[in-house]
């Protein structure tokens, strides 16, 4: 269920540049197959507040998009060295954002509304983010593909994944469901061979690619709240994970999968 908003007039920008430095690390038990462990905590390099739940995330290298439903999109720039800090760019306003996503070159951000119309920003500039058009539903969607261009896995929400091989542009063919848990979104990890989903109330699941046939979930993640998107930003190994009412949760990336497998 996504959405889409009115006239481009109504899309304001907030652009308050407060700073906000938030690093709470909360313990959290993993889950291996049933088993818990609480060696967790290093993972977590911290956690932050939204001023709305957290209904999805998308990470450039220069700045974090969070959709916050009627609140609208907060831009962020995040900087971790021994402490996490927050600085707000900037806030889009003026739409119901349920989901955001990034171009390939990271100029445009799409988003989502609650009616599942997109909205096109041209973020060259990251300070203000100017309304370029209105698409219809289901024109972006938010999926990652591999790396070598074979594969497309759709998230189903509560439905789970639908795989796809796209090898072949005009003939897209259904490889396999995965219905084990939830995928609201999908980040793929580890050359392509695994995949970090966002699952709702099961939290966050590690998924085995290998074959795609019979994909499955080999470990999950508990969360606080219902968790809906998820982000990875390479450049600097963080994992974000869009957590409701609980907001970003921040993770190292290489520890959160060292402690999952």
């Amino acid at each position: 269920a996504l959405a889409a908003c009115g006239s481009s007039s109504s899309q304001g920008n907030d652009t308050s540049n407060k700073k906000l430095q938030t690093a709470s690390t909360t313990s959290s038990s993993m889950q291996d197959n049933g088993s818990a462990t609480d060696d967790s905590t290093v993972a977590q390099v911290g956690t932050f507040e939204t001023r709305a739940p957290a209904k999805d995330v998308a990470s450039s290298q220069s700045a974090l998009f969070i959709a916050e439903g009627d609140k609208g999109v907060e831009v962020i720039k995040i900087g971790y060295h021994d402490r996490l800090d927050k600085e707000l760019i900037t806030t889009i306003k003026g739409i119901n954002a349920s989901q955001v996503s990034l171009s390939e070159d990271q100029k445009k951000l799409y988003v989502t509304n609650r009616q599942g119309s997109v909205n096109e920003y041209d973020i060259s500039d990251i300070h203000a983010p100017r309304h370029t058009r209105l698409l219809a539903p289901g024109t972006i969607r938010k999926h990652p593909v591999s790396q070598n261009g074979i594969y497309e896995y759709l998230p189903k929400q509560e439905s789970g994944m639908v795989v796809y091989d796209i090898s072949n542009p005009s003939h897209k063919e259904r490889v396999s469901t995965f219905h084990e848990v939830p995928v609201y979104a999908l980040a793929l990890v580890d050359q392509d061979t695994k995949a970090l989903a966002a699952s709702g109330t099961k939290g966050v699941s590690l998924l085995d690619l290998a074959d795609h046939e019979h994909i499955h979930k080999v470990a999950s993640f508990p969360m606080e709240d219902k968790t809906l998107g998820i982000s990875i930003n390479t450049k600097s190994g963080l994992l974000f994970v869009a957590n409701g009412d609980k907001g970003i949760k921040v993770f190292n990336l290489n520890i959160f999968m060292d402690d999952l497998r």
